[in-house]
């Protein structure tokens, strides 16, 4: 992997997620925005009106949808750039995971055994080496100890980087919010001016977000029907990607890719900053070829969420 720092990620993560003695959260919400009000509404409506057909329409102001805000917070936005549905930016790494790894992580064969238990996301102790074996890991506010056991746990509720849902079904014309709710998000088509394989309609440009600070949102109309391959630069070598299908009613249309550039990735780095454990998160080119993923299914459902796309790439 070319021009990243895996450790200064880890490192940056870890201080991110604030582990402490806790440290067993899945670190989902880092600097969220404070709840909608007044003055968050005020703040959004002194905004532009316009949203750009390439580079949408960013904002760093407090996000009234961020956290648990209901669709209600839709009606904070100016009736012009209204979102019709959000998307959620997210980092879902336990934080004893990213200590244990800055400490060395486990030793082989435990390791091995703990990430051949993880693949299917079903964690079964006796299969473990010295599952009941403890382990102390460092973090900012002292020592915490675990079992093997409870370490794979943590491994199997792994979920990395990644986009909530991950597959949405919309109608041409339809706004949707990017909600960063975790650091160093940003949202790109995937389109042979950026590089890579054109993966969303034709005449569709290469259209892309900033990096999105924390509580902060970007939003974009799709205009255009067809499927969008989107993905998030800084996070697309592990795995983070989503696709939105845009059609009226139940229409199901096909996805068109067109070998211009970087195909999505068939790898994902997350062992390496989790110390060689493997959660067995989908690469980008894994989660894009899930059933869960089809633009048929994501009709169907409406909604599909990243879960979905775990839970389906581990038992395929």
């Amino acid at each position: 992997m070319i021009g990243i720092d895996l450790t200064t990620t880890r490192r940056r993560l870890l201080r991110s997620l604030g582990v402490g003695a806790a440290g067993a959260g899945l670190g989902t919400t880092v600097g969220a925005a404070d709840p909608v009000g007044a003055a968050n509404s005020a703040a959004q409506n002194s905004q532009s009106n316009t949203i750009d057909p390439i580079f949408g329409l960013a904002s760093a102001e407090p996000n009234p949808c961020s956290g648990d805000a209901d669709a209600a917070c839709f009606e904070s936005f100016p009736a012009e750039v209204r979102p019709d549905h959000e998307v959620e930016m997210h980092i879902g790494l336990p934080g004893l995971l990213l200590a244990l790894a800055e400490q060395g992580g486990l030793s082989e064969p435990t390791t091995t055994t703990v990430n051949l238990e993880a693949a299917d996301g079903d964690i079964v102790a006796r299969n473990l080496h010295r599952p009941d074996a403890t382990v102390e890991i460092q973090t900012p506010d002292g020592a915490v100890t675990r079992t093997v056991a409870e370490i794979a746990e943590l491994v199997t509720e792994t979920v990395g980087f990644h986009y909530d849902p991950a597959g949405i079904h919309i109608s041409p014309g339809d706004v949707v919010l990017f909600s960063a709710e975790t650091p160093d998000h940003a949202v790109a088509a995937y389109h042979e001016r950026h590089g890579r394989q054109n993966r969303v309609p034709d005449e569709v440009g290469p259209f892309a977000s900033p990096q999105i600070p924390v509580g902060g949102s970007w939003r974009y109309r799709f205009e255009t029907e067809g499927v969008y391959d989107l993905y998030c630069p800084p996070h697309q070598v592990f795995g983070m990607v989503m696709r939105v299908v845009v059609s009226d009613g139940d229409t199901v249309p096909s996805l068109s890719v067109e070998n211009t550039g970087r195909p999505p990735g068939t790898e994902t780095f997350l062992p390496e900053i989790l110390g060689d454990l493997d959660p067995n998160v989908p690469s980008s080119n894994g989660a894009l070829t899930t059933p869960a993923l089809e633009p048929e299914n994501i009709v169907d459902q409406g909604t599909v969420s990243w879960d979905a796309v775990v839970e389906d790439h581990r038992t395929s």
